[in-house]
């Protein structure tokens, strides 16, 4: 069967609990998973190009010029940006969730987010970092 990007798929990390916290925190954390992981910079970094069946293989000249290291650095480049994209769109977000009453629910109950304090993407560079959901996401218990 053929990939379909328009059917909605369960997403890996959705919680077992219903909890709109729990979602949150899956919602995060698979961002996390996401950005730690790039076909992209692995396929650049070990085989030397871009899936040439993608709108990429424009570079893949420049790519196959470029020695191992250089493709290590490249990849390197990639992987990053894929970490600061899902970040800026975080940093949105919460723009959008602190100046103009956007909110998320799930399902229909409001959901917490932010539990770091410092907005959707201060959970998720948290994440990245290493640090531990709060119990029950309240951000004043350990």
């Amino acid at each position: 069967m053929a990939y379909n990007p328009f059917v909605r798929r369960k997403a890996p990390g959705m919680p077992t609990s219903r909890r709109p916290v729990d979602a949150y925190k899956a919602i995060i954390d698979q961002l996390v998973h996401e950005t730690t992981r790039s076909v992209t910079q692995r396929v650049v970094t070990e085989r030397g190009y871009f899936l040439e069946t993608s709108d990429h293989d424009v570079y893949n000249p420049l790519v196959r010029s470029l020695t191992p290291e250089q493709r290590r650095l490249l990849g390197d480049m990639l992987q990053q940006e894929r970490g600061d994209a899902i970040h800026d769109v975080l940093v949105v977000l919460t723009d959008w969730m602190s100046s103009d009453g956007l909110a998320f629910t799930f399902q229909g109950e409001p959901m917490l987010v932010d539990i770091s304090g410092m907005g959707l993407h201060g959970d998720f560079v948290g994440r990245l970092q290493g640090w531990e959901w709060p119990n029950n996401g309240d951000p004043t218990k350990p």
